[in-house]
């Protein structure tokens, strides 16, 4: 009887602890002309990395809103350099995307 209390509460340890987390991705946007972090932006990739920072992330990059296409390129890099930086500051383990089949204007970091 107490064997059988024990594996069940073992069992529900067990559980718990694998338990995956339902969100393991952030979306944020930028406005076209954006090219560094917003205060928001900062504290939210902040938040995802403390929370993730065991996990290989993914930062995925969409071009940026511009008429030009160069320009929506070096837009877009330097974004991702944003995004580096403070992984590298983090010490967290980054893998930098660019997709230009994702929204405009947006920044997908994923936890793999």
């Amino acid at each position: 009887m107490i064997r059988t209390i024990y594996l069940i509460i073992l069992l529900g340890l067990v559980g718990c602890a694998s338990t995956s987390q339902s969100n393991k991705q952030l979306e944020l946007f930028f406005s076209s002309e954006q090219v560094t972090l917003t205060a928001e932006q900062h504290r939210k990739i902040i938040q995802f990395f403390s929370t993730f920072s065991y996990d290989q992330i993914t930062a995925t990059v969409g071009p940026a809103k511009l008429n030009n296409k160069f320009e929506a390129l070096l837009h877009s890099q330097k974004r991702m350099q944003n995004i580096e930086k403070l992984a590298q500051e983090h010490q967290i383990p980054l893998t930098l995307e660019y997709s230009p089949q994702i929204t405009i204007d947006t920044l997908l970091l994923r936890s793999n």
